[in-house]
């Protein structure tokens, strides 16, 4: 005996049917659906093969000029055009290095520094070395001038020498000075008998001249002539490292590496075009600017 729990009012039949009509819809527009894009598909790999055949002449000729430039760039008289001119382009963009170094540590140097020189060298890619030649007056300057140029952005050392300035000292008390006068610490004590004194400073007066006079090339009228050392002042050489590439050409080395090709224009043994130069074009750089 089968107990049918379902209420009367529920249509199974009607359900199955339903659910049978449905899922044969949902099979039909798949079908559809499938076709459609096969048919899609089909047409863009068509138009696809027709775009390659159509692109075909168009690479074959590509492919041709290419092997012709290659061949054109083989010969020695285009490689020695090529590399001139990337020589001469070179030489104009590194002809403001210098000068752009210049002009960016001038500000960082402080005005008690006077300059008598300034020159730039190249360490490797990344960093020069600016060497400098000034005076100073006395240690404090000399101190002041290290912390004044690390102020240049990216500075990483400043080393100096040729400080040799004497300062003037208060000597402790001696037998022959009880007042302890100033004086260089190289001299002796300065006598408290005045006749003494007098003899001491006889002694030790400087018949070099007086003021700037014969001094440091001060007093020299000559046009160009460059004024070192004053009286009372020290000179100095600094050198402050900085992250700049300021390495440049060598047109010497990159023209004799033409002339090992057989590409110069100058004649083969001509005056600073040696015989058996290296073959290549080279553009080492080097340079040192002041």
């Amino acid at each position: 005996m089968k107990l049918n729990l379902l209420p009367k009012i529920v249509d199974t039949t009607g359900r199955a049917k339903r659910a049978f009509f449905g899922g044969l819809l949902v099979f039909v527009i798949s079908c559809v659906a499938f076709f459609l894009m096969v048919s899609i598909s089909s047409a863009r790999v068509a138009k696809a093969k027709a775009s390659v055949e159509e692109a075909q002449p168009l690479y074959q000729n590509a492919v041709k000029v290419a092997n012709d430039a290659d061949a054109i760039m083989t010969q020695p008289a285009v490689k020695q055009l090529v590399v001139n001119a990337a020589l001469a382009k070179a030489m104009i963009k590194a002809n403001n290095l210098y000068p752009d170094l210049y002009d960016f540590v001038k500000p960082y140097i402080p005005r008690f520094f006077r300059i008598t020189s300034l020159a730039a060298t190249p360490i490797d890619d990344k960093t020069c070395s600016v060497n400098m030649t000034g005076t100073v007056k006395d240690a404090q300057e000399y101190a002041d001038l290290q912390l004044a140029l690390l102020r240049i952005p990216g500075a990483s050392g400043v080393s100096r020498a040729g400080y040799q300035k004497e300062d003037m000292v208060v000597p402790s008390l001696e037998a022959i000075d009880n007042t302890g006068r100033p004086r260089l610490e190289s001299k002796g004590a300065i006598p408290d008998d005045p006749l003494d004194r007098l003899t001491y400073f006889e002694n030790n007066v400087d018949t070099t001249g007086t003021g700037f006079l014969n001094s440091g090339g001060f007093g020299d009228t000559e046009v160009g002539t460059v004024k070192t050392v004053r009286p009372g002042e020290s000179l100095i050489t600094v050198s402050v490292i900085i992250p700049r590439d300021i390495q440049v050409p060598d047109p010497r080395q990159t023209i004799q590496g033409l002339a090992g090709t057989g590409t110069s224009t100058a004649p083969t043994g001509a005056p600073g075009i040696p015989t058996s130069a290296p073959s290549g074009g080279s553009s080492a750089p080097k340079g040192q600017g002041d």
